[in-house]
C-alpha cells in the first residue's frame, strides 16, 4: 500500500443532514435547537390530537394513545380509580409545548441561517457554546453540564410526586402525594443485583421506592457532571477513546439503543410506573376486543428504536475506528500499514461499497439484496394483518416500495464526474447502473425472503430430513 499524511476529507449534500456541519458549530448548534423545536412541536401537537380523539367511555389503552397515557401516570386529571376526571390541563400542556418549540425554533432558524457559522471559542457568552472535537476539557466540561442536566431534570419528577400534587398509586387506585420515598441506599441499589427480582430495576412495585431511585439517579448525575466539570480528561481516556465529532455520535447512539431496550423491557413487564388502567394489561398482546394497547405501541416502539440506534452506533463505530487507521472512505483502502488481523478493519474493507473487483451494477445487486432480505421481515411483524397469507403478501409489497422509494431518493442524487464519490465511481452511468442493480437486488432479495416464509413448513421438513 502506499502511505500518505492525510485521508481525504468527504463533502457532503444536502441529503446528509448534520454529518454536513461537523465542523461549523454555529450550524450544527441551529441544526440541534431546530431539532428540539420539532420535537416539542410533535408533543403539543399530538397531545392536542389526541385530545381530539379521546373518548372518555373506553379504557384510554384501547385508543392508541402514548402522549396521553404519560400524563395520566404522573396524576394529572386523574380521579379515583384511575378515571380521566379533568382534560383541561392536557390542552394546556399542549398548548404550551406549542409555544415553546415557537421559541426554539426561532432560534433554531437564526443560528441556522444568521449567526456564525463557527462559534467563537473565548471567554465571551457566546464563546462559552464554541468547542474543538478534539479538546478533551472542553468535551468533558460539555458532558458534565448534560449530566447536571438530566440529573436536575430527574428531580423534576421528585418534586412533582412529594410536592405538585404526586403520582397516580395503582396500588390504591388514586393519585396520592409521595411524602415518604425509600431513601435507604441498600433497598434502591440493590434492585440493581437482582434483590427485589429477576427483573431487576422493573421488579419495582411501589412508588416510594420509585420516587427514591430518582433522588438517587439525580445525586448521581449532577455529582458526576460536577466531577467532569471540574476535572480533565485522565490518561487512559486520551488513549482508549476516540476524540472526533462522529466517535461522540457512535457513543450516543450506543447509549440510546442500550436505553431503548431497557425502557422496551421496564414498559412490557412493570405496571406500577405503567399502570394498567393507562396502558392496557402486561405483556405485548390485544385485548379481548381486539385493539393493539398503548402498552404495546410503547415498548414496540421502543425496541424497534434501539435496534436502528444500535445499527448506528456499530456503523459510525466502524466509521471512526477505520479512518483512525488510515481506511479512506473514498478510495476504498488503507493509505498506511495496518494490522489486517483487525476484525472491524477487514469488515470494512470487505463490504460491497469498497471491496475490490466488484462492477457498479454487482454493487448494486449485492447491497440491494441485503435491504430487501432484511425490510420485508419488520412489515410482517409490524402490521395488524391476522392471516399470515395476506400478512406475507402485504410485507412484500411494503418492502419493495420502499426499496423503490430508497432507489428515487438515489436518482435525485446526481453524481458529476468530478465528484469521485468512491473509487470505481467514475461516472454518471456508474451511478445509474449501481442504482438499477440496487432495484433489482432489492426486490429479489424481498422476493427470496416471501418465498421462503411461504414455503418454510415444507423447507423445514427438507432440512430435518422428513422429505426424502
Amino acid at each position: 500500500m502506499t502511505a500518505t499524511a492525510t485521508i481525504s476529507e468527504p463533502k457532503y449534500g444536502w441529503w446528509a443532514g448534520n454529518a454536513r456541519l461537523t465542523n461549523l458549530s454555529g450550524r450544527l448548534l441551529g441544526a440541534h435547537v431546530a431539532q428540539a423545536a420539532l420535537i416539542v412541536f410533535w408533543a403539543g401537537a399530538f397531545t392536542l390530537f389526541e385530545l381530539s380523539q379521546y373518548n372518555p367511555t373506553e379504557p384510554m389503552y384501547e385508543q392508541g394513545l402514548i402522549l396521553l397515557p404519560h400524563l395520566a401516570s404522573l396524576g394529572i386529571g386523574v380521579g379515583e380509580g384511575g378515571q380521566i376526571v379533568d382534560t383541561g390541563p392536557y390542552f394546556v400542556i399542549g398548548v404550551l409545548h406549542l409555544i415553546s418549540s415557537a421559541v426554539l425554533g426561532a432560534g433554531g432558524i437564526y443560528h441556522a441561517l444568521i449567526g456564525p457559522e463557527v462559534l467563537p471559542q473565548n471567554d465571551s457568552f457566546s464563546g462559552f457554546f464554541g468547542y474543538d472535537w478534539e479538546d478533551g476539557d472542553k468535551m468533558t466540561s460539555i458532558i458534565g453540564i448534560h449530566l447536571v442536566l438530566l440529573g436536575l431534570g430527574a428531580w423534576l419528577l421528585v418534586a412533582k410526586a412529594m410536592f405538585v400534587g404526586g403520582l397516580y398509586d395503582p396500588n390504591v387506585e388514586a393519585v396520592r402525594v409521595i411524602s415518604q420515598p425509600t431513601l435507604n441506599p441498600l433497598e434502591i441499589f440493590g434492585y440493581l443485583v437482582g434483590q427485589k427480582g429477576a427483573e431487576g430495576m422493573a421488579a419495582v412495585n411501589n412508588l416510594e421506592d420509585v420516587v427514591g431511585g430518582h433522588i438517587y439517579v439525580g445525586l448521581l448525575l449532577i455529582g458526576g457532571g460536577v466531577w467532569h466539570l471540574r476535572t480533565s480528561p485522565k490518561i487512559w481516556a486520551l488513549r482508549v477513546l476516540y476524540w472526533s465529532g462522529e466517535a461522540y455520535l457512535s457513543y450516543s447512539l450506543g447509549a440510546l439503543a442500550y436505553m431503548g431496550f431497557l425502557a422496551a423491557y421496564f414498559i412490557t413487564v412493570n405496571d406500577t410506573v405503567y399502570p394498567t388502567e393507562f396502558y392496557g394489561p402486561l405483556g405485548l398482546e390485544k385485548t379481548a376486543a381486539g385493539f393493539v394497547t398503548s402498552r404495546t405501541w410503547l415498548a414496540t416502539s421502543h425496541f424497534v428504536l434501539a435496534i436502528l440506534f444500535l445499527f448506528g452506533h456499530i456503523w459510525h463505530a466502524v466509521r471512526v475506528r477505520s479512518r483512525a487507521a488510515g481506511f479512506d472512505m473514498r478510495q476504498g483502502q488503507f493509505v498506511k500499514q495496518v494490522n489486517d488481523s483487525d476484525v472491524t478493519l477487514l469488515f470494512l474493507r470487505n463490504l460491497p461499497i469498497y471491496r475490490r473487483g466488484l462492477s457498479p451494477v454487482f454493487r448494486g445487486l449485492e447491497i440491494g439484496m441485503a435491504h430487501g432480505y432484511f425490510l420485508i421481515g419488520p412489515w410482517i411483524t409490524l402490521n395488524s394483518i391476522e392471516d399470515p397469507q395476506l400478512a406475507n403478501a402485504t410485507g412484500l409489497l411494503m418492502a419493495i416500495l420502499s426499496i423503490a422509494t430508497i432507489a428515487i431518493a438515489l436518482n435525485l442524487y446526481r453524481v458529476e464526474e468530478s465528484e469521485n464519490l468512491f473509487y470505481w465511481l467514475e461516472s454518471p452511468e456508474d451511478w445509474s447502473l449501481f442504482r438499477g442493480g440496487f432495484l433489482v437486488g432489492g426486490g429479489g432479495g424481498a422476493i427470496f425472503v416471501y418465498f421462503m416464509l411461504q414455503n418454510f413448513p415444507v423447507i423445514d421438513e427438507i432440512f430435518r430430513g422428513l422429505v426424502n
